[in-house]
């Protein structure tokens, strides 16, 4: 079951409500066709300001076709919310606690793509509240592992997810995009009931400064490990060709210095406390690019999505994390 959570808008008072951002996110893995989709809803700004956006990206990528889909921004009052819901003309996410499950939607009639999932929580999930970003905060509540019901259409192809894997997460805070903040986070799955693997460590834009990172080890039967500190640690290697992607299409366009952007080719990490150890790899495959634009100050954050296939290994509580899968790697500056 997913413990209770809702949308976190700033009180009428809140003198950083300009800042406000409330972040929905579910990412979708096939194991069987090589499928991972990235759909995100989010709210940027003071609600009660004319400025405020609600941004929808609903992305696929599917091995030998590529990427398909794209992110749309609207007036916040053009949006549809609930407790725990968003939803613009394009995608939709929409948070369930009594059933423990998360709907998501994707329709892009011009590219003949849609998708439409339900995915229900198969461990507890974890929350960390108020962590330091750059000159705000943020918290984050995840659920790691989800099973899936439903199916993707990509070029007009039926794509059937019912034996694919999914990750939840919401993240709300006060950030302005644009001010000295990134991050690196990544989710990498195996097929269940194997282990998966969340990473996440709070960044300066420039990543030459870093903050604790952590380390979340989940199994299929609920049991999780979290690893952080000194004993954890991530490198980037290699870079990709480039972006295969670039969304929205008019904030790409104006942004054209920053299609170079060549997202690192492999990643790893290693944790070791003395008692467990892990080591993972992450091999990339493709990157896409997401451009956010902050609605209250003249600034950008520029998000990079690059998904592939890892390797891990080592023992967590007397269990054997061994594992091949899925995965995707932000980098945020």
């Amino acid at each position: 079951m997913i413990a209770p959570d809702w949308l976190r808008p700033p009180a009428a008072t809140d003198p950083t409500a300009d800042a406000y951002k409330d972040w929905l996110h579910l990412n979708v893995f096939d194991h069987e066709s090589g499928l991972v989709g990235l759909v995100n809803v989010s709210l940027h700004g003071d609600p009660a300001d004319p400025r405020a956006r609600a941004v929808g990206t609903g992305l696929l990528f599917v091995p030998g076709s590529g990427w398909a889909g794209r992110a749309e921004v609207l007036a916040l009052d053009d949006a549809s919310l609930g407790e725990c819901s968003i939803a613009t003309e394009i995608v939709g996410l929409s948070v369930h606690h009594r059933s423990g499950s998360v709907a998501a939607s994707v329709r892009v009639p011009e590219e003949e793509l849609a998708l439409s999932v339900t995915a229900t929580a198969q461990v507890g999930s974890i929350v960390f509240e108020r962590r330091p970003l750059g000159p705000g905060w943020f918290s984050w509540y995840g659920v790691p592992r989800l099973s899936v019901q439903g199916e993707a259409v990509v070029d007009g192809r039926r794509i059937p997810l019912d034996w694919a894997s999914a990750y939840y997460d919401h993240n709300w805070g006060r950030w302005h995009w644009g001010d000295d903040l990134g991050w690196v986070w990544g989710a990498f799955l195996t097929p269940a009931p194997g282990p998966a693997f969340i990473v996440t460590q709070p960044t300066d834009k420039s990543h030459r400064r870093r903050g604790s990172s952590k380390l979340v080890v989940t199994f299929g039967d609920g049991r999780l490990r979290i690893f952080e500190g000194p004993g954890l640690e991530l490198a980037h290697e290699g870079s990709l060709d480039g972006l295969d992607r670039r969304v929205p299409g008019a904030l790409a366009a104006l942004h054209g210095g920053r299609a170079a952007m060549r997202p690192a080719a492999r990643f790893r990490l290693v944790a070791d406390d003395g008692r467990d150890h892990v080591a993972l790899e992450f091999a990339g495959r493709s990157a896409v690019q997401v451009i956010a634009a902050d609605p209250a100050r003249p600034g950008y954050g520029f998000i990079h999505e690059t998904v592939g296939e890892f390797a891990s290994e080592g023992r967590v509580g007397g269990i054997d994390v061994a594992g091949a899968g899925l995965g995707v790697l932000e980098h945020a500056d």
